[in-house]
C-alpha cells in the first residue's frame, strides 16, 4: 500500500484456527466499496492452514497486513491491532463471521459528517437449519425500546438499556483516537470469551458521540461449536471481566460511578444466563471448579451492590430475572436440582412429540415463525441427523399477516386459515411460549382435530 495515501478505516481481524471461515470473511471485507482502508490480519499461531489463506490473500491485495501475536488472546490481538492501525477509524471483524456489501462507506461518510466517535448498525445472526443458512435480523437500538433515535447524535451513557442490548465492539467503527484518548483496550487474558465486554463498557462510559444508523452491517456467526463462548470455562471467564470492571480501575472512579447501576443490571443477566449455561455441562454439579468460583464472585457482587434490594431498576430488568437471581443466591444445590428436573422434562416431552410427530405420518405445520419457531426447526434437524429419521415441515404460519407469503428459513409462511385448508392432515406444532391456548382454539376452530395439535416448549 502506498505510504503517503491516507487511510480512512484500519479493520482488525484476529484469527486462530478458522480455516473453514477465513477466506469468506476476507473476502467480505475486500469487496467494501470505501477507498483507503487497510486489512490487519493479526493471526495468534493457527496451526490448521489459516495464514496460509491469509497469505494468498495478501499475495494480490497490498492492503492487507500480517501481523504475527505471540500470545493466544483475543483482546491482545485487538489490542495490536489499535496501536498497530493506521486509519483514523477502527473496525473490528472476528475472522469466523462476515459482512455486508458497502455498509462501511455509509458509516464512515456519517462519521465524517456529524463528526462521531462511534457509528454502529444493525447486524445478523447467521446459524444453519439443516443445510440452509439463516440470517436473523438483530435491532439493537429498536430492541431497547429506542427505535426512534437512529440517525440521531446520542451519548451512549443516556440510554441505560443499550449496554444490555449491545454490548458487541463488531457492529461499527469507531475514532481511533477517541479510543486512545479515553485508554480503551480489551482485556488481555488467555482464549477469547467475553473480552470484548470490558471494551464495549469502557466505550459506553466514555463521552462521545455515537450515531446507530438503521443498515445491517455485520453477520456474526452463531452456531460455530468450536466458539469461545460455547467453552466449559465461559463462566469463569465473564466473571473475570467484571471483576476487572469493578476492580482494576479501567475506568475512572467518576466515570464508572455514572454507569455502575446500568452495569449491575446486566450483571444480573450474566449471572443466570451463565450459571444455566454451565450447570448441564458440569452435570449439575455446584462443587464444580467450573462454577463454583465465579458462583461464588457474582453471588458475592451482587449482594454488595444491591443489598438485597431491585427496586433501582434502570435497565428494566425482568421480574422473572429478578426472582431466578433471588433463587440462585439462596440455594444453588436447590437451583441446580430444579434446572435439571426441569431440562429432563423438557428433553422426555420433546423426545414423546417426536415419536408423537413420526406417529402421524412425519409432516408437521409449525405455527408461530419467532425465535421459538427457529428454534424449532433447528430442534427437528438436529434430532432427524441424531436418529436418523425424517419429519418434514411442510410449511410454517402465524398470525402476523407481515411474514405471510415470506420464507425467511426457507420454508414459505402462509396464513393459518390456508395451512389449516391445504395441511389438515398434518401435525400442527404451536411455537408460541404465551398464546398457545388461544391458539389451540383458533386451530380447533379452523377444523384441525385436537389430537393433531401440540405444543413446543
Amino acid at each position: 500500500m502506498d505510504s503517503n495515501k491516507s487511510i480512512n478505516i484500519s479493520i482488525i481481524m484476529p484469527s486462530l484456527n478458522v480455516v473453514d471461515y477465513i477466506g469468506k470473511c476476507i473476502q467480505s471485507v475486500q469487496e467494501q466499496n470505501l477507498e483507503g482502508i487497510e486489512i490487519l490480519c493479526i493471526d495468534a499461531g493457527s496451526t490448521d492452514g489459516t495464514v496460509d489463506i491469509i497469505r494468498n490473500f495478501a499475495s494480490v491485495d497490498e492492503r492487507i497486513r500480517i501481523i504475527h501475536s505471540d500470545k493466544k488472546s483475543y483482546g491482545y490481538q485487538v489490542n495490536i491491532g489499535i496501536k498497530e492501525a493506521k486509519g483514523k477509524y477502527i473496525d473490528i471483524v472476528e475472522t469466523d463471521d462476515s459482512v455486508c456489501s458497502n455498509v462501511l462507506k455509509t458509516m464512515f461518510d456519517a462519521s465524517e459528517k456529524y463528526d462521531l466517535d462511534i457509528c454502529r448498525c444493525n447486524y445478523y445472526l447467521s446459524e444453519h437449519i439443516g443445510e440452509k443458512n439463516v440470517l436473523t435480523p438483530r435491532t439493537p437500538l429498536k430492541d431497547a425500546g429506542y427505535g426512534d433515535m437512529y440517525g440521531k447524535v446520542i451519548c451512549l451513557s443516556d440510554y441505560p438499556k443499550l449496554l444490555i442490548s449491545d454490548w458487541t465492539i463488531w457492529d461499527g467503527i469507531i475514532r481511533r483516537q477517541f479510543i486512545l484518548d479515553n485508554n480503551i483496550y480489551c482485556n488481555e487474558s488467555n482464549g477469547a470469551a467475553y473480552q470484548d465486554l470490558g471494551f464495549s463498557v469502557e466505550m459506553y462510559a466514555a463521552p462521545g458521540k455515537t450515531m446507530y444508523l438503521d443498515n445491517y452491517y455485520y453477520r456474526y456467526t452463531f452456531d460455530r461449536a468450536e466458539s469461545s463462548i460455547r467453552q466449559n470455562k465461559s463462566y469463569i471467564q465473564v466473571a473475570g471481566e467484571y471483576k476487572r470492571l469493578f476492580y482494576d480501575n479501567v475506568i475512572s472512579k467518576n466515570e464508572f460511578a455514572k454507569i455502575r447501576k446500568i452495569v449491575d443490571c446486566k450483571m444480573l443477566n450474566t449471572y443466570v444466563y451463565q450459571a444455566e449455561k454451565i450447570l448441564p455441562m458440569v452435570k449439575y454439579d455446584i462443587d464444580s471448579e467450573l462454577f463454583k468460583e465465579p458462583y461464588n464472585w457474582f453471588k458475592n457482587q451482587i449482594e454488595l451492590e444491591f443489598n438485597g434490594d431491585f427496586s433501582d431498576n434502570i435497565c428494566e430488568v425482568s421480574p422473572e430475572i429478578i426472582s431466578r437471581v433471588k433463587e440462585l443466591s439462596l440455594s444453588p444445590k436447590s437451583y441446580a436440582n430444579e434446572l435439571h428436573i426441569e431440562n429432563e422434562r423438557v428433553q422426555n416431552e420433546r423426545k414423546t412429540l417426536f415419536e408423537t410427530i413420526l406417529s402421524n405420518g412425519g409432516h408437521i405445520v409449525i405455527f408461530g415463525c419467532g425465535i421459538r419457531g427457529k428454534n424449532l426447526l433447528q430442534w427437528i434437524s438436529s434430532t432427524c441427523n441424531s436418529e436418523g429419521k425424517m419429519i418434514f415441515v411442510d410449511i410454517m404460519t402465524d398470525n402476523n399477516y407481515k411474514l405471510w407469503n415470506s420464507s425467511p428459513y426457507g420454508i414459505n409462511i402462509v396464513s393459518p386459515k390456508e395451512a389449516a385448508q391445504n395441511y389438515c392432515g398434518d401435525t400442527f406444532v404451536i411455537a408460541n411460549k404465551f398464546h398457545y391456548e388461544d391458539i389451540k382454539k383458533q386451530l380447533l376452530d379452523l377444523g384441525i382435530a385436537e389430537k393433531f395439535i401440540f405444543n413446543f416448549k
